[in-house]
């Protein structure tokens, strides 16, 4: 046991136990905070990946409701040109820029094919 100070010796003693524990045990604490720290880097990585792949599906079900529309509105080329333009890869950001650049290609009012 310590020697007797003004603080109680069995204070003192608890201290320096606490102390080694916490020293011997402070490179598994390390590893294990690596270690959570790479696990949730990874999860949020996977999680960006299928947001992504979400809103692939939703841009495509757009493109494939735009292509319908067309079709409804007697005009097959440009569903096929809205089709061929929107899906040639599965990069987000450059099929909305082809979609933008569709819709403001796209005339105005009803249109007959061939016309």
């Amino acid at each position: 046991m310590a020697d007797e100070t003004t603080v109680n010796s069995q204070i003192t003693d608890a201290i320096t136990q606490v102390n080694a524990s916490v020293g011997g045990s402070s490179e598994a604490l390390a590893r294990a905070m690596a270690d959570q720290i790479m696990a949730h880097a990874v999860s949020v990585a996977i999680q960006n990946a299928v947001a992504q792949q979400q809103h692939v599906y939703m841009l495509r079900n757009a493109v494939t409701a735009a292509a319908a529309r067309a079709i409804l509105d007697l005009n097959p080329e440009q569903a096929l040109r809205f089709a061929d333009e929107a899906l040639k890869s599965d990069d987000l950001a450059q099929t909305i820029e082809r979609l933008s650049g569709l819709l403001k290609d796209k005339p105005a009012g009803n249109t007959q094919p061939g016309e």
